[in-house]
């Protein structure tokens, strides 16, 4: 049994079924209803009665329920109060950053920000991967990070997630440095004509769906290839093995060394962001508020 099955029956508990629990984690129904498997199996439990329509606590489950959330309250609680013991009484909030998810775009801040915000100190942690999930880094807030930097619209507040915006990013093209279309000063749709040209799939972000139907309204012929689902590194590994172009943001324009970015022209921007769990506990909360407090003056 460990803390992320225990929150997985929380979730479970509150929507009823495995499908919506697993949206809530961005992980699949099936990864969700694999891990009350192994905490029924573990604990020699029923906790949940299946039917076709969803799921409901058993007696047992009703019985289990209200310990799980003292555990769990318990536990944040100790994690909390063991990050404030330091010879220096520094409150510690833990950023999270990763190739797509760099914290560069808010540690320039920082620098300006410290001096006032002297009660709290930032420690850097590089995210893993969580292979089970469709979003990795926001998939792991609140677990291995208090925060991220990250790209959000409001598909992504909807789910477990609140946002402080930072700034805007824009969209580019990133190209092989040998392709004609890197000796451009900018990229316009119609310089992609009958070109093949890497993005997320539709339903994946907002505002790429939003470029996807202005890109191919105004220029029929452009090739859209899908990705899988979000972008990792191999994505841009295969724009350069290929030679084909790719969409890119602001933050990746240095992501790999074969690759070009030239700005695209659009007025269509993604908004990114401090990002953290809807309920990020007290300490981080504390952060986040005299945080606004000082940006808001800027």
């Amino acid at each position: 049994m460990d803390i992320n099955q225990l929150q997985t029956f929380i979730r479970v508990s509150e929507f009823g079924s495995f499908t919506k629990a697993g949206e809530q984690s961005f992980i699949s129904g099936t990864a969700v209803m694999k891990q009350i498997n192994r905490l029924e199996t573990e604990l020699n439990l029923k906790l949940f009665f299946r039917t076709a329509t969803g799921v409901t606590l058993t007696p047992q489950g009703q019985k289990f329920l209200p310990y799980v959330h003292q555990l769990l309250d318990l536990l944040n609680t100790a994690i909390e109060e063991t990050r404030k013991v330091r010879s220096d009484d520094k409150r510690i909030i833990s950023i999270g950053t990763s190739i797509l998810h760099p914290a560069d775009p808010f540690m320039e801040l920082w620098r300006q920000l410290a001096p006032k915000l002297s009660q709290f100190q930032l420690r850097l942690v590089q995210l893993q991967e969580d292979l089970n999930s469709s979003n990795r880094e926001y998939a792991l807030l609140g677990r291995s990070s208090d925060l991220i930097v990250g790209t959000f619209d409001n598909a992504t507040l909807k789910q477990s997630f609140r946002a402080i915006k930072l700034g805007v990013y824009h969209f580019g093209i990133a190209i092989r440095s040998d392709n004609p279309l890197a000796q451009l000063e900018t990229i316009r749709f119609k310089d992609l004509d009958n070109q093949k040209v890497i993005t997320v799939p539709k339903g994946v972000s907002e505002k790429n769906d939003q470029l996807r139907s202005e890109m191919l309204k105004a220029v029929p012929s452009i090739k859209l290839i899908d990705t899988d689902g979000r972008y990792d590194i191999n994505t841009f590994n295969k724009a350069v093995d290929e030679n084909i172009a790719l969409i890119s943001l602001t933050p990746w324009k240095n992501i790999h060394p074969n690759l070009v970015t030239i700005p695209l022209e659009t007025k269509i921007t993604v908004s990114y962001g401090l990002i953290s769990t809807k309920f990020p506990g007290k300490e981080t909360d504390s952060f986040l508020n005299a945080f606004l407090k000082i940006f808001n003056r800027i």
